[in-house]
């Protein structure tokens, strides 16, 4: 097996806020009575502030540095809607742990088994190109390594080494001269390790087993089984759920719906991934805004027919947001989806380009729904009714129209025909005579005329076969 570690160096403070802030920024925990920093925003490192400094330290550095609490379950719920976005490039997906103390928080990781992956992306490069595209969509700040171990891929990353190891020999090789700082172990260890000279896992690993064990307990020595090869490293694997439910929440009360744009276009480009993951599409999902103090708003974002182009459900999002107001300052947002359907298919008629134009209209109506509301769109079909002003009824917009064999008839009706003189009227065209509506109480009987006025235009009119009354009753373009 060959797999890709994606580490998260910025996990805690990316699970808490989405957009880059050109503010100093950092996430603080507390350690028995000291507060240090987990991880800081780049705004912050250009000052001097760093990982594992004191928060007293770095306060007297720049007092009005934000300061965020870490939360676990924030992280969680980070990790494993990643989790989800992954099943995109692999059947295979892993989730790391989270871990408490202060040396480990920034070593959260996924894994991908891409071994069986490589022919169906082309390759390599191709793969990784692709991923990496996608995942900096997210705005995840990442680190990739390839190895045939789970530890070793892990290794591999935390350390910048952006080099494919296939092989348990060429990693053994290739890692035997990495600080022993680097592993994925308890932080005492190797902190003593180094103090008794033991300064690189090739070192580590040249020494008796039976001493390491007994110094520094049995799981170094599991440990380094696994980062080896030599042991097997059995771990669940991530499933996919069968409905797809993902929440974020905020470290304050959002008051700016701009500012609620920067989680929610991660959020569907996540849910992008389930779908890719999943080979199909969603023509409606659910987005809810949760609210302290107040019953959460609800959106359902409808589709003309099943998509799943995250830059389009943004777009159909963000017009609904526009036109909605919030019962009150969101503090999480979810997204949920349920039903799910193969997507229209993106290829292009090579002769008329038919396919693209319907997937345009589509997506135009889907944009008029949410600006103006489902009720102000609809379509319009045929109705098997001989009467002009029954021929026709609403109907949704991307409705089958069913094809009836009418004669040629203008799209212009009054609401009701008009009385008029037929006095200077040229001469009449297009004769149809329709006799219909004996068995519900409208019963006409007309000939239908096409008539051209000195100006020009065209009129649809009829006369009435009861009592000889011309009418008017249509506009042809």
């Amino acid at each position: 097996m060959l797999w890709l570690c994606i580490t998260l160096p910025q996990l805690p403070l990316e699970a808490l806020q989405c957009e880059q802030s050109e503010r100093p920024t950092v996430v603080t925990v507390l350690e028995g009575n000291v507060r240090s920093v987990v991880c800081c925003n780049p705004a912050a490192e250009r000052v001097g502030l760093k990982p594992a400094m004191n928060f007293t330290t770095a306060l007297a550095i720049l007092p009005e540095v934000i300061a965020m609490e870490r939360r676990l379950s924030a992280e969680q719920a980070a990790l494993e809607r990643l989790a989800t976005w992954a099943y995109q490039f692999s059947g295979t997906v892993i989730v790391g742990e989270l871990f408490l103390d202060l040396q480990r928080a920034r070593s959260t990781a996924v894994w991908l088994e891409i071994g069986a992956s490589l022919r169906l992306f082309g390759g390599f490069r191709k793969l990784i190109e692709q991923l990496e595209a996608e995942l900096r969509k997210l705005s995840y700040s990442y680190q990739l390594g390839i190895a045939p171990t789970l530890e070793g891929s892990a290794l591999l990353a935390r350390t910048g080494v952006r080099v494919a190891i296939t092989s348990v020999e060429a990693l053994r090789a290739r890692i035997g001269s990495v600080s022993v700082r680097w592993l994925n172990l308890d932080p005492w260890i190797p902190e003593q390790l180094q103090t008794v000279g033991v300064r690189t896992v090739g070192m580590l690993v040249a020494l008796p087993r039976d001493g390491v064990a007994k110094r520094f307990g049995p799981e170094v020595c599991n440990y380094l089984d696994r980062l080896m090869g030599s042991a097997a490293d059995p771990r669940p694997t991530y499933r996919l759920p069968p409905q797809y439910h993902a929440r974020f929440e905020f470290e304050a009360e959002v008051h700016n719906t701009e500012a609620l744009l920067f989680p929610l276009r991660r959020m569907l480009r996540e849910f992008v991934g389930f779908l890719r993951a999943r080979d199909t599409g969603v023509q409606k999902f659910t987005l809810r805004f949760i609210h302290r103090d107040a019953v959460a708003t609800v959106l359902t974002i409808g589709l003309s027919m099943p998509d799943r182009n995250s830059e389009r459900f943004l777009a159909l999002a963000r017009e609904r947001l526009e036109h909605t107001a919030l019962a009150a300052a969101p503090v999480a947002l979810e997204l949920s989806a349920e039903e799910f359907a193969m997507p229209t298919g993106m290829h292009i008629d090579m002769l008329s380009g038919a396919t693209e134009q319907s997937e345009e209209l589509g997506h135009t109506i889907d944009r008029l729904v949410a600006r103006l509301g489902e009720a102000q769109v609809h379509g319009v079909k045929a109705v098997a009714e001989h009467r002009p002003e029954n021929s026709w009824a609403t109907a949704d917009p991307q409705h089958a129209r069913p094809h009836l064999d009418f004669p040629d008839r203008p799209l212009w009706l009054l609401p009701e025909p008009k009385p008029i003189q037929l006095s200077g009227m040229p001469v009449l065209t297009g004769a149809e005579r329709i006799e219909s509506g004996w068995w519900d109480g409208g019963d006409v009987r007309r000939d239908y005329f096409i008539a051209r006025t000195q100006q020009g235009a065209a009129l649809w009119i009829f006369k009435d076969l009861n009592d000889g009354s011309w009418h008017l009753h249509g506009f042809w373009s």
